[in-house]
């Protein structure tokens, strides 16, 4: 079961288009304004306050107490300098599959931590669930997760499908997916279910793991100076939410025909459902110092 409804993308984010082309799938969100300023603190607070039910299950947030639960959790995420910590895009990720794929998370690869400032090299999360692929139509699938919160958007686009392309490089993709599903099978964080199923979900060659098809869900995150444009130009919100509306309805076609260009180098992820959520920013570096203020009561 899910951890994380739908019901803070309406308090928090505008869904301006999905494109979709064979199997792949392109999502574009905006932050709301708060009046014509594009404003991030009140999505920050929120992915801040969700970091327990990141790192644990329910049934160990109930044993731990919701309080607990979050001061162990924020230990976790370190005191890393923001700008180079990947787990802010992790959270992100993880509120998107949860909330929008209905697929809940089994494993984080935070919890395989021996250091809380380190961070294993890994895909960002491990789902479970019915994926819908086409409009009513679904099948189980495992998910591993990419994240980028960068200055640009191809720089995101690069550096997401080359993470992902480890998976499906024929030198290195039986040792990397060795290494998702074993840190996955020993850090699982999902209890309400059938135990067996899940190993075996996530054990290469039994009847469930190849009853699954494999999807990975990306987070971008970019910087666009649009933005500022459009706060300069408007004066009240409804102005302001019509011009990033008209911005991501003409952006979204460029996301789709760049992904698609990108993608003529991987082969192997050709193969597979790629589903893109993708919110542009001001400035990644503001976002990501306004959820470590918001998880360690502190400035970077």
């Amino acid at each position: 079961m899910v951890q994380i409804d739908d019901k803070w993308i309406d308090e928090h984010l505008v869904n301006q288009i999905v494109l979709n082309d064979t199997k792949l799938k392109v999502r574009g969100y905006s932050i709301k304004f708060s009046g014509n300023l594009y404003k991030f603190d009140s999505l920050a607070d929120f992915a801040a306050s969700q970091i327990a039910e990141f790192v644990f299950g329910p049934r160990k947030i109930k044993e731990l107490g919701s309080v607990k639960a979050y001061r162990e959790a924020s230990k976790y995420f370190g005191k890393k300098d923001p700008k180079t910590d990947g787990k802010y895009g992790e959270l992100l990720l993880f509120l998107f599959v949860e909330s929008v794929l209905k697929c809940p998370m089994v494993a984080t690869k935070l919890i395989t931590l021996t250091n809380p400032v380190d961070q294993v090299k890994g895909g960002d999360g491990i789902f479970l669930g019915n994926y819908e692929y086409l409009p009513g139509k679904s099948n189980t699938a495992c998910l591993i997760g990419e994240s980028k919160i960068m200055d640009g958007f191809s720089k995101c686009v690069d550096d997401a499908l080359e993470s992902l392309d480890r998976f499906h490089d024929h030198l290195n993709s039986a040792r990397f997916s060795t290494f998702e599903f074993n840190v996955a099978r020993n850090n699982l964080i999902l209890e309400d279910i059938d135990i067996e199923y899940l190993y075996n979900s996530l054990k290469p060659g039994t009847e469930e793991f190849n009853n699954n098809i494999l999807v990975h869900p990306v987070f971008l995150m970019y910087n666009t100076k649009h933005i500022g444009v459009i706060e300069q130009s408007a004066y009240l919100k409804t102005e302001a939410e019509e011009m990033i509306k008209e911005y991501l309805e003409e952006k979204g076609k460029v996301f789709l025909k760049s992904i698609q260009e990108k993608l003529k180098i991987y082969s192997g992820l050709r193969s597979v459902c790629l589903d893109f959520f993708i919110i542009p920013v001001n400035d990644v570096t503001k976002f990501r110092n306004a959820v470590y203020f918001q998880i360690h009561g502190t400035e970077p």
